[in-house]
């Protein structure tokens, strides 16, 4: 657990970024510990954190904006494990190769994948228009500079369908990881074999629909 201190109010910059920086932390171990988002409240983030409620709210006006902090947060560790993976694989990648890579920098990542597919349902229904648009344009820096690595792994892919390819890659996490990971009651129902074909395992079958998605995009612009 986060050692819990009590802070003093922060006034120069770098003391701010450094509160803002500690409660991050603090929610990253916290939903570490309960994968449900829905348990995070403020008032235990403060207790945590050795804050006043009054001070989180000096830099969070949500807890759905501490949520998307992480979430960035996350995404960064994501680009960290592509980055790892690239500078160790071959100059020319095949789609399988790059399907495979992108998939397990981002399957063990269980934390990105629940705020991921809470984003548009929750995340973004309690934070300012502002806050939305700095976390958009941040995606837009990593999609433009993810695009430009992919492109030069696989050149017969022009920078704009690689952008199409991370699009639909978010998309197709938001929609995969819920329904991989039911209920305890639908996991019941559906470990009865008349509904194995309603079963999804997220690794597998993100890996073999973004082969599929990219094989596509290679056709449609040969």
């Amino acid at each position: 657990m986060a050692e819990a201190k009590e802070y003093q109010r922060a006034r120069r910059p770098e003391q701010k970024e450094e509160r803002r920086a500690h409660l991050i932390a603090v929610a990253q171990q916290m939903l570490a510990e309960n994968t449900d988002l829905r348990d995070l409240s403020l008032n235990e983030l403060a207790r945590r954190a050795g804050m006043t409620k009054s001070n989180v709210y000096r830099y969070f006006e949500s807890r759905e904006a501490v949520l998307l902090e992480v979430l960035g947060e996350e995404w960064r560790l994501v680009g960290e494990s592509l980055q790892r993976g690239l500078r160790v694989a071959p100059p020319a990648m095949s789609i399988e190769a790059i399907a495979e890579l992108f998939t397990g920098a981002i399957a063990g990542r269980h934390l990105m994948l629940n705020l991921t597919s809470a984003l548009p349902s929750v995340i973004e229904h309690n934070i300012s228009e502002t806050r939305i648009r700095d976390f958009k344009e941040g995606m837009l820096s990593i999609e433009q500079s993810w695009a430009s690595q992919l492109h030069v792994r696989l050149p017969e892919l022009s920078l704009e369908a690689w952008r199409e390819f991370l699009r639909f890659s978010g998309a197709l996490m938001t929609g995969l990881w819920p329904l991989s990971h039911p209920s305890d009651r639908a996991c019941a129902v559906l470990s009865e074999p008349r509904y194995a074909a309603l079963r999804y395992d997220f690794a597998r079958d993100y890996a073999q629909s973004l082969q599929m998605y990219l094989r596509g995009l290679a056709k449609a612009k040969s």
